[in-house]
Formats: C-alpha cells, sequence, structure tokens
C-alpha cells in the first residue's frame, strides 16, 4: 500500500451517559478501498447517514465490548443492509459476538445470518490476537481491564508501509494499553473523567479513565498524537481544559474531536517525524 492516506471519522465521541452535540464513541477508519467502522451504538444509524455512508458500505466492523452504548444500534445496522447485501464482517471478542447475536435475534426473529450476509470472526479474550483484514491492514487486539463478566478489547490498525492507528475505551490505565500502542502514530483514548474539573471523583471505582491519564499511556507508549473519546457528559463541553490536561507541558499533540470530524494520517507525516 503506498501513499497511504488514513481517514478517522468521529462519528461520535460521548459516553454512555451522553447529551447535547456528543453522541455514542463510533469511529470510522478509511484507507483507499478499506473502510471498517468502529463500534455500534444506539445512534450509529444516524451518525453513518451524517457521514453519507450507507449501511451496505460498510464491509468491517470491531466492536470492544457487549455494553449498549458500544452495541445497541448492531441490529438497525444489519436491518439497514438487507435486500441482497455485500458481506459484513464483524470482529470482536467470543462473549461479544454472542451478545451481537443475541441482540439481532432479540430484534429481529428467524431473519437469520445469511439473510444479513453477516461473517463473524471471533477474537480471544484472555489473549491479545492478531489477524490479517486484507493483504495491507491487520488488526492487532489486547484485553484490557473493564468489570468482570465484560471482556474488553483494544485495537490496533498497521497499514503496511503507512500509519497505524490504536484505539482503547473503556478501561483505567494499564500495560496492555500501552505495549499495544507502542509507536503508534495516534491513540484514541478515552476520557470518561477529568482530573482537574471532577477532582473529588475516585475514578478507580469505574473502570475508566481521566484525560491526564489517557496523555500518559500517550506518553509511554510514544504516540506524538492524541485524539480524546468517550467523553462523560459533564465534561465534554470543556474541550481546551481536558486537552491541556492530557498535554501536561509535554511535547504531545492533543486533539477533543467534534461528532463528525475527520483527522487525516499520511506518509509524509510519519516520514517528517521520523527524520
Amino acid at each position: 500500500m503506498k501513499n497511504t492516506v488514513v481517514d478517522v471519522t468521529f462519528l461520535g465521541t460521548g459516553g454512555a451517559f451522553s447529551a447535547g452535540r456528543r453522541s455514542n464513541l463510533a469511529l470510522l477508519i478509511e484507507a483507499g478501498d478499506f473502510r471498517m467502522l468502529v463500534e455500534s451504538g444506539p445512534m450509529i444509524m444516524h451518525q453513518l447517514t451524517r457521514a453519507r455512508i450507507q449501511a451496505t458500505e460498510i464491509a468491517q466492523i470491531f466492536v470492544s465490548h457487549s455494553h449498549g452504548d458500544h452495541t445497541l444500534g448492531f441490529p438497525m445496522l444489519a436491518l439497514n443492509r438487507l435486500w441482497d447485501p455485500p458481506p459484513l464482517h464483524v470482529y470482536a471478542a467470543v462473549s461479544t459476538v454472542a451478545s451481537l447475536k443475541a441482540l439481532l435475534e432479540l430484534a429481529y426473529p428467524g431473519f437469520g445470518d445469511d439473510r444479513f450476509n453477516l461473517h463473524w470472526h471471533e477474537l480471544p479474550e484472555q489473549e491479545s490476537g492478531e489477524i490479517e483484514l486484507t493483504k495491507d491492514v491487520t488488526l492487532r487486539t489486547a484485553v484490557v481491564p473493564h468489570p468482570l463478566g465484560v471482556p474488553t478489547l483494544a485495537a490496533r490498525w498497521d497499514l503496511a508501509g503507512g500509519p497505524s492507528l490504536t484505539f482503547v475505551t473503556d478501561t483505567s490505565p494499564n500495560d496492555a494499553a500501552v505495549a499495544l500502542a507502542r509507536g503508534s502514530d495516534l491513540l484514541i483514548h478515552e476520557a470518561s473523567f477529568s482530573a482537574v474539573l471532577q477532582p473529588d471523583v475516585d475514578v478507580s471505582q469505574y473502570f475508566h479513565s481521566t484525560a491526564q491519564q489517557a496523555g500518559e499511556i500517550a506518553r509511554r507508549s510514544g504516540c506524538p498524537s492524541l485524539a480524546l473519546v468517550h467523553l462523560g457528559s459533564e465534561i465534554g463541553e470543556r474541550p481546551d481544559a481536558l486537552a491541556e490536561e492530557a498535554r501536561a507541558g509535554a511535547d504531545l499533540h492533543v486533539i477533543v474531536p467534534e461528532d463528525g470530524e475527520r483527522v487525516r494520517l499520511d506518509n509524509w507525516e510519519r516520514s517528517k517525524r521520523e527524520s
């Protein structure tokens, strides 16, 4: 894959309790003919429509875990692919695949995988995983902490001869995320809380992270750029404060994207950093 340009569209940037302009977290990763949806929360069809993307244009999807703000839109995504749809390849942990299948059966019993043309790819939920999505794109995953009974995966996409990006959400700071993200061009990390704006909140009991902790993960993993997502409803209106908190005076490029915002990664930026 030469002259690789990767576009990341932040379809949604909020958490489970989002309100206002930030809808539930979802991403769209595009590079040439490669297009992959990340997460499928309750607003997914609205988010795709706003981005002018048809459900049938999605060939691959990654879902990090089974919680509703990441999965409840999946039946509607599948329904909007009826009438001789192209294949949709679903990548998720074993238990998350089971949850997605159950949601689909509850919403549209009897339709079956064949009618939706779904192809399931179960990823390990007890150890790291690696799978080739195309000849030029590799997906790597790592298990990250979340409440018991909810296996949660962080993900990394490496493009042959091009940039890489890592996605980490719904977890507290951990070494597995650092190892997975090491050397990525962009780290997309959750910031459900703010250490500065919410100093009295004990985030350790929530299995989520602050903007400050996300910045620390980026620095530890050597990522030059950080995007903060899965923002709590109380802090989502203060993007400048969150960026400053994550940056912490370091040489770290931090963005707090709005819903619908697009970020581009290309080889020129990568070569510039390596020169």
